[in-house]
């Protein structure tokens, strides 16, 4: 299962805005990434405040097993709200990935790890005096794209899908029907047929 082939039964399902915005992309561990989405909402936050990370530490406590991490930087894109030691409790608790609009750091460790990562900026300044998390497992939007938690989240080297719950079944089956189409149009092309019999046969491109 692709994002692309994802998001091209979003589209035909009435679900044009799915993909996230081309500024997320894979910065470290890159492989697919697919399961729900358990959010974070990010904002700056220039104080340097008695507690800092009290939220991002509560939430990556409680993440459910098998999740994805989605997080909102809200705009504070100069920081690192994401890192290695993150990555790893993450993976402790059973994370699948982290999708973040906003900027990562210790790429080097989360590569170790093998934690994928997807996000819209590289940042090595700490998030503290800079940014803040101030809710979880909230609707948010990510990559200008609204999350909600559960939805599911697709990431592979083409970018980032959102499936909406509501309609997550059908997509999924849709998508696996597309796909097997994609692979016997493949394999026409590859025996000589012609773009256009391969469109006319097949029905996909």
């Amino acid at each position: 299962m692709t994002v692309a082939t994802i998001a091209d039964v979003l589209d035909r399902l009435g679900y044009r805005n799915q993909v996230m915005h081309s500024r997320m992309r894979p910065v470290a561990a890159v492989k697919p990434i697919f399961g729900p989405a358990f959010t974070m909402q990010a904002v700056p936050q220039p104080s340097l405040v008695t507690d800092p990370y009290a939220k991002e530490m509560e939430a990556t406590d409680v993440m459910p097993s098998g999740t994805v991490v989605a997080v909102s930087a809200g705009g504070a894109s100069q920081a690192g709200l994401w890192g290695e030691l993150l990555s790893t409790r993450a993976l402790a608790r059973g994370g699948v990935g982290v999708v973040i609009d906003g900027g990562v750091r210790d790429i080097a460790g989360i590569e170790a790890l093998e934690f994928p990562t997807f996000a819209s900026t590289i940042h090595a300044a700490d998030s503290y005096g800079r940014a803040e998390v101030m809710s979880f497992d909230e609707p948010i939007i990510c990559g200008d794209v609204p999350v909600r938690p559960g939805d599911l989240i697709a990431a592979d080297l083409d970018g980032v899908v959102v499936v909406p719950t509501e309609i997550a079944e059908t997509a999924i089956e849709e998508a696996a029907i597309k796909l097997a189409k994609e692979h016997e149009a493949q394999r026409l092309l590859k025996q000589g047929v012609s773009v256009r019999d391969v469109y006319q046969q097949t029905g996909v491109l």
